[in-house]
């Protein structure tokens, strides 16, 4: 049975392989808008079969549950729960986008925060601290404006995804220079060799930006 950690908390999926000793078969990475998400399935499939491996061969699952979108995150949970549905054998855990971040940039800080574009000129914090060699979350989730930047002082280190870095530093200026780690892609492995053997967060405790808000449907026009 293999290992397997996937991500897909904003833009772009994040899967990767290992054998059950920790030996890593690949980490990859596709671009994939999550209301785009059709060829899913079907690409993991791909990546498996390079290695003569299927998914009904993976016997632990590590997603990522967050910070991240809601449609990206629901989709990522459902499609493993359905996997994984009325197999015994089959083990699924949750794990912290933010945490696999920090294991991604490889910063061992011991208190790193990962921050998001939330737009409005506002960033969205996530704090971690690093216990035994793993980040693990230390319940700081925060929305940040220009007056509102304390927070960062302490930190040791920041992350995010190359696509938020110009807004945070616009938003934070000063506060991120030189601790600051913008990640090209998420490294699904992190997923995968985070808190080996912990299994106390499920798929089900997802982490969203922004919590889902309701839009009055619009009434249809007249062809």
């Amino acid at each position: 049975m293999f290992r397997a950690g996937f991500d897909y908390s904003w833009s772009e999926a994040s899967f990767a392989l290992a054998k059950e000793d920790g030996t890593l078969l690949f980490d990859t990475h596709i671009a994939l808008p999550p209301r785009n998400a059709s060829g899913l399935p079907a690409w993991m499939k791909k990546c498996l079969e390079q290695y003569a491996a299927a998914f009904q061969d993976i016997g632990e699952w590590s997603v990522g549950i967050g910070p991240g979108s809601f449609t990206g995150l629901r989709l990522a949970s459902s499609f493993v729960m359905g996997l994984a549905f009325g197999r015994s054998n089959v083990r699924c855990r949750g794990i912290s986008t933010a945490a696999a971040m920090a294991a991604t940039a490889d910063t061992e800080q011991e208190r790193v925060l990962a921050l998001f574009d939330g737009r409005r000129d506002e960033l969205l914090a996530f704090g971690l601290r690093r216990e035994e060699s793993f980040y693990r979350p230390d319940g700081v989730h925060a929305v940040l404006g220009n007056t509102s930047l304390e927070l960062l002082d302490k930190y040791d280190a920041f992350v995010c995804f190359v696509r938020d870095e110009a807004q945070i530093r616009k938003v934070a200026e000063h506060a991120v220079e030189g601790k600051l780690h913008p990640l090209e892609h998420l490294k699904a492995s992190s997923l995968i060799f985070t808190s080996p053997g912990d299994f106390s967060t499920t798929l089900k405790d997802l982490v969203y930006l922004r919590p889902a808000v309701f839009v009055e449907p619009r009434i249809p026009r007249a062809l």
